[in-house]
């Protein structure tokens, strides 16, 4: 599942995977529906946690 996508997601990455907003998208990380850590001033957010987020949703 989602072999194209990197290891480590930025938030546009999880935009782009989800079809989704960036508000949605800041939604989830932000309320913590998707675990993210913030790096540098930037959202990273593992595949395997995307994939978890999809398969339970």
């Amino acid at each position: 599942m989602l072999e194209n996508v990197p290891d480590v997601l930025t938030l546009q990455d999880l935009r782009d995977t989800l079809q989704i907003g960036k508000n949605s998208a800041l939604s989830l990380v932000q309320d913590n529906m998707i675990p993210a850590r913030k790096i540098m001033g930037k959202w990273r957010i593992l595949k395997e946690d995307v994939i978890e987020y999809i398969l339970h949703t």
